[in-house]
């Protein structure tokens, strides 16, 4: 699933982008490459709410009927 967000980069998340985006981290191992993503998404998890939001906004909700019975 791919989001496209519209928000304003602080200095940290350019940063952060550019060393995603850099050869050395393209062909890194996939774990490397999955602890630095997981590290840009905390970064954006909890320093930019506008992407929290615009993240809930896109996603489905999920219906009540759906939930497992022990949350009930």
């Amino acid at each position: 699933m791919k989001l496209y967000l519209d928000f304003q980069p602080c200095q940290e998340c350019n940063t952060m982008m550019a060393e995603l985006s850099s050869p050395e981290m393209l062909f890194a191992d996939a774990k490397t490459r999955a602890d630095e993503s997981a590290k840009f998404l905390r970064h954006l998890t909890y320093n930019h709410d506008e992407v929290v939001k615009a993240v809930m906004n896109d996603l489905p909700k999920q219906k009540r009927d759906q939930e497992p019975g022990f949350y009930k």
